[in-house]
């Protein structure tokens, strides 16, 4: 069976005492020191990742307002293309605008001096047939400056009244 002697137990004792001073000096120790390394790196890996995600936050803000900025820039752009582009328009149209006035302004001087030329062509020709019939019914020859001028002042007063 099992026996328990006061030796043994003392000498398992005193055995374990030297065992745990052994260990504390020589093995926990080092183990100690290299697990506060540990953690003092860590900590410093802690430290060092908040303040990578610090500066990221940083940049992301500062990306943000940049991105803000270029649409404001860009909506600006449009902006003032659409408004030169709206100023080149009305511009355009006023310039056609005129050129047609213009172009009608001319035709109808155009048209007024045909109708003033063939009206005089008329009347040339109408003072012409009178003195012709005029010769026939007179029996004799009117062609003289006087004829033409008496029948030109005929047909001017016929031409007001009418």
């Amino acid at each position: 069976m099992l026996e328990f002697h006061l030796s043994n137990i003392l000498f398992t004792i005193l055995n374990l005492l030297i065992l745990y001073a052994f260990l504390r000096k020589f093995l926990f120790g080092r183990v100690n020191a290299v697990l506060e390394a540990r953690a003092d790196l860590i900590k410093e890996q802690l430290a060092s990742a908040e303040e990578q995600s610090r500066q990221a936050e940083a940049r992301k803000s500062a990306y943000e307002e940049k991105l803000t900025d270029a649409r404001q820039e860009a909506a600006k752009i449009v902006a003032d293309a659409q408004s030169r582009a709206q100023r080149a328009y009305e511009s355009r149209l006023a310039q056609a605008e005129a050129d047609a006035k213009q172009l009608r302004g001319q035709a109808e001087a155009q048209l007024a001096a045909e109708r003033e030329a063939m009206l005089r062509g008329a009347r040339d020709e109408v003072a012409s047939l009178a003195l012709l019939a005029a010769a026939k019914v007179a029996g004799r020859a009117m062609d003289s400056a006087d004829d033409q001028a008496a029948v030109d002042a005929f047909l001017s007063e016929v031409g007001e009244q009418a």
